[in-house]
């Protein structure tokens, strides 16, 4: 259980991460794109970057730093001599 908490807590930073560096790739991608429709003009006029957007939220996975902290104390407890 402290392992896959553990997995969970470190993939969720993990994707954190990913999700900054691809939100500021876009960013850049689209300030590219809109530069390139303002060098071509009228006949882009039409175009729209509004659908250009990188959607996922992965701060929305819940953390379980407390949990890993819990089952540390569990772990590190004598729990055999408290319960005799």
């Amino acid at each position: 259980l402290v392992a896959a908490f553990g997995s969970i807590a470190s993939a969720r930073s993990r994707l954190e991460e990913l999700q900054s560096n691809y939100s500021q790739r876009l960013a850049s991608l689209r300030d590219g794109l809109n530069q390139t429709l303002q060098r071509c003009g009228r006949p882009c006029d039409s175009v729209s970057l509004d659908g250009l957007a990188f959607s996922a939220n992965f701060s929305m996975i819940p953390g379980v730093e407390q949990q890993l902290e819990a089952l540390r104390d569990v772990s590190g407890s004598n729990i055999e001599a408290d319960l005799e």
